[in-house]
């Protein structure tokens, strides 16, 4: 495979077609660290890093700075990547210390440069700081964490709240109002028992809940803030040090955002809902929920472990050599499933109510 070079933009760079099911770019770390030099000035080693969809790598320059170099997937629209960039600029200026990363631009002065890649398809090249740390998947998550957690989170919820973009309202399958979408994925879950229990919630989703999220705030939000996502430092394994990803980004409802951080506190040591009314209390405490928001917190909360589940089971079946990245969150996302979504509603309902002093 020869070095990609940089090509124009006419604006429909990559093919159309699901991201999801197409291939990330194929370049190598060589070809990662020649590309850093060229186009950003920036010699050092690339270390390649899992990703679901694109090609990413960590880069350590001669000087010791971190930055992250990632390749777009080509079937990403451009307005697409254009979306998570402007976002990361847009919070830069609103909120300078939020522990986010950073666009770094090219030589030329672009964010995001066109690759031509070895395959002939074209993809987005970017740079970004690197925000040092220890994923949160890697430990235990005690009840400060799950606090700065919720309130870090209601942090990035109120800097993104006046950003808005032309993709923004973008069609994501991640995005859980998507959740009857999903009725075609079922058939890649083996377990009767439990396909019977994702079709059941899938139903009632489309029934009961799908209709009042329009109704609710809405905004841009992060859309992913899973446990990978999510790093501390080691002096202070109780505060939340940076968060990553920005690639699920999308305008919903903004309780989708809690509660998506919520879903992958399920299946933690402690008791669930005690997990879970840690995160949405301290969250709440910075931006007030509404009442309906809260009636339908458990609801959306198992809509993102139903997700979790249908999204990851039929990509494994399809990219079978990448199916330990594709699966993390698919055990946590079942053992979720079982350790809050058989609690009673009326009971989890009741009892996020009352730690948010709303009866």
């Amino acid at each position: 495979m020869h070095e990609p070079t940089f090509s124009r933009s006419d604006g429909s760079a990559g093919p159309s077609g699901d991201v999801l099911e197409s291939p990330a770019p194929p370049v190598t770390s060589g070809e990662a660290e020649r590309i850093a030099e060229r186009h950003f000035g920036i010699a050092g080693s690339a270390r390649h890093l899992a990703s679901e969809r694109d090609t990413n790598y960590h880069l350590v320059a001669t000087d010791g700075r971190g930055y992250a170099l990632k390749f777009a997937n080509p079937a990403e629209p451009l307005e697409n990547t254009n979306f998570q960039t402007e976002a990361l600029i847009y919070l830069e200026r609103t909120d300078p210390d939020l522990p986010v990363p950073k666009m770094v631009p090219a030589r030329n002065g672009a964010y995001e440069p066109v690759l031509r890649l070895s395959d002939g398809r074209d993809c987005v090249v970017r740079l970004l700081t690197w925000v040092e740390g220890e994923q949160v998947a890697q430990m235990r998550v005690g009840r400060e964490l799950r606090c700065d957690i919720g309130a870090t989170l209601a942090r990035l919820g109120a800097a993104l709240a006046g950003f808005d973009h032309p993709a923004a309202a973008h069609d994501i399958l991640w995005d859980i109002k998507n959740v009857p979408r999903l009725r075609r994925m079922t058939d890649a879950i083996a377990e009767s028992d439990l396909r019977n229990r994702i079709e059941t919630e899938i139903a009632h989703f489309e029934a009961e809940v799908a209709p009042r999220l329009a109704g609710l705030r809405q905004q841009v939000i992060h859309n992913d803030l899973n446990h990978y996502n999510i790093v501390v430092c080691p002096g202070t394994p109780d505060r939340v040090s940076g968060i990553l990803d920005f690639g699920d980004m999308v305008k919903t409802a903004l309780v989708i955002d809690l509660a998506v951080a919520a879903s992958y506190l399920t299946s933690v040591d402690d008791d669930a809902l005690t997990c879970v009314a840690d995160v949405v209390t301290a969250y709440h405490a910075v931006t007030p929920l509404t009442r309906e928001e809260i009636d339908l917190m458990r609801d959306l909360v198992v809509a993102r472990l139903v997700t979790s589940i249908c999204i990851t089971q039929w990509r494994a079946a399809r990219y079978p050599e990448n199916a330990d990245y594709i699966l993390r969150n698919n055990g946590p996302a079942r053992r979720g499933i079982k350790r809050f979504a058989e609690l009673p509603s009326a009971q989890i309902t009741h009892h996020l109510k009352r730690v948010c002093d709303m009866e």
